[in-house]
């Protein structure tokens, strides 16, 4: 069987910088479009936060990005990306269509669903509002009076 062939993007393409924050870390997506409208690449930008974060979201938009010129479906992209859920997650500003999202993919794809696919992919049933607001990563128990810290040391002898 033949590889799939490369559909190469025009040097000049159309396409739009959408600038939202979800649960209040900036992200930048950046897209590319061949002259049909149809979406070709992707840029995920986070100007403030972590390498490892930063470099891990440019790996996967270029991921998609190659698999995108290579024939695979938007819709396919959709279906795998969005809910995931890890931080940062919470509520988006700057996105009228997005209200709330588990991750920065989860926002990132639904986002493209909306713009390329005409939907915005929430839970059967769920409205985009009772998603859980501030639900936390790891659910703990806090105490109601943190413990008082030892004013002092103590010298442990071994041997």
């Amino acid at each position: 069987a033949r590889p799939p062939l490369r559909r190469e993007l025009p040097a000049r393409r159309r396409g739009y910088t959408q600038k939202a924050a979800v649960g209040g870390h900036r992200v930048y997506i950046r897209t590319g479009e061949y002259a049909d409208g149809t979406l070709g690449e992707v840029h995920i930008t986070l100007p403030r936060d972590g390498a490892a974060l930063r470099g891990m979201l440019d790996s996967v938009a270029a991921a998609v990005s190659l698999g995108l010129q290579h024939g695979v479906a938007l819709q396919d992209y959709v279906d795998a990306y969005t809910l995931t859920r890890f931080g940062p997650n919470g509520r988006v500003e700057g996105d009228a269509d997005v209200g709330f999202a588990t991750s920065i993919l989860d926002y990132v794809f639904r986002n493209l669903a909306h713009a390329y696919l005409g939907h915005c992919t929430v839970p059967e049933g769920v409205p985009d509002a009772a998603l859980p607001d501030d639900a936390p990563l790891l659910p703990m128990e806090m105490p109601a009076q943190p413990r008082a810290r030892r004013a002092g040391l103590r010298l442990v002898a071994t041997g």
